[in-house]
């Protein structure tokens, strides 16, 4: 097991009593439900970060023409549903 640090966090009191109900629904502790909270957030914040990083780099024309050449490529199907169809 990892070593943990106690953190002081100020939240408004609606939040506070947001996570609390949601903990108690989940059948968690209110710390391991902010845990899990801020880990999955705290990796999309992340992910995303190195999405943009990478993309910095690139060439948006370029990457535009890729997925064009991409979406051409995939054949024209008429049986596809109008709810499905991209538009």
């Amino acid at each position: 097991m990892s070593k943990t640090q106690t953190v002081t966090l100020r939240v408004p009191v609606e939040l506070k009593a947001r996570l609390e109900h949601e903990a108690k629904h989940q059948g968690v502790s209110l710390n391991n439900l902010a845990n899990y909270f801020l880990t999955t957030q705290l990796s999309q914040v992340e992910a995303i970060s190195m999405i943009d990083e990478r993309i910095s780099k690139k060439n948006i024309s370029k990457l535009k023409s890729k997925v064009g050449n991409m979406l051409d490529a995939v054949p024209n199907n008429k049986e596809i549903p109008d709810w499905d169809a991209v538009k």
